[in-house]
């Protein structure tokens, strides 16, 4: 059983270590699974022991799906504001672009040569310049959009490696943990058995009820004030 433990703690360990989100938790729980069955096999000092480390473990999984989803919300906030960013900058492209078909547009309506050509001459510089301005942010936007994403990612896999790396330093502890409290089992065995009655009275006394014990200060009360009078 001892033997066992240890393989769930190395397999635990190393699904942590591929994990990439919070549905990978679920793999971690289909590992842990089986050792719940097994406790019923162990001693009652050594079903303490399993026990503590199936609580220990299933607080890591939880804390690991909480810290994992926190990175996704974080991530899925900064899409939201970088998309909004996007968005203002492609209005502003779309605005410059009707200004310039606008521009563009009152030219060609004039049907005198010299009014047309002098319309074309008069709006050529600006609309030079709404084209560029166009043209370049456009090309930003692309930059920034493409970007955004990459640092996105890179944050999003940043925050849950160091989720990840909690997990299997907590869990590696609670390994740790379980070895100790079993390594401890023998000697209380052998404790018990070269002092079974002070085994059972320690037992006894930790599960006497403490209405027994008032029950026993208040006759020792009555029994004090009875020999009072008689004296």
């Amino acid at each position: 059983m001892h033997q066992f433990i240890r393989l769930v703690s190395i397999l635990s360990v190393a699904l942590l270590s591929v994990s990439a989100g919070p549905a990978d938790q679920s793999l971690f729980r289909m590992v842990m699974a089986p050792f719940t069955g097994d406790v019923r096999a162990l001693s009652p000092a050594g079903t303490t022991c399993a026990n503590n480390y199936n609580n220990a473990t299933s607080k890591t999984v939880d804390q690991l799906t909480n810290a994992t989803n926190a990175c996704e919300e974080a991530a899925n906030r900064t899409i939201v504001a970088n998309n909004l960013s996007s968005n203002s900058s492609v209005t502003t492209v779309r605005s410059q672009l009707l200004q310039l078909e606008q521009n563009l547009q009152l030219c060609k309506n004039l049907t005198d040569s010299a009014l047309y050509l002098n319309c074309t001459v008069a709006y050529f510089e600006k609309n030079l310049q709404l084209l560029d301005n166009s043209n370049t942010l456009a090309y930003q936007s692309i930059s920034q959009f493409s970007s955004n994403n990459t640092l996105v990612e890179a944050e999003r896999a940043n925050c849950i490696s160091a989720a990840v790396s909690q997990a299997k330093v907590q869990n590696i502890q609670s390994a740790n943990d379980y070895d100790t409290c079993m390594s401890k089992v023998p000697a209380q065995r052998e404790f018990m058995a070269s002092h079974p009655q002070e085994s059972q009275e320690h037992h006894e006394h930790e599960h006497e009820p403490e209405h027994k014990h008032e029950h026993e200060e208040d006759s020792e009360e009555v029994h004090g004030d009875v020999e009072g009078e008689e004296n």
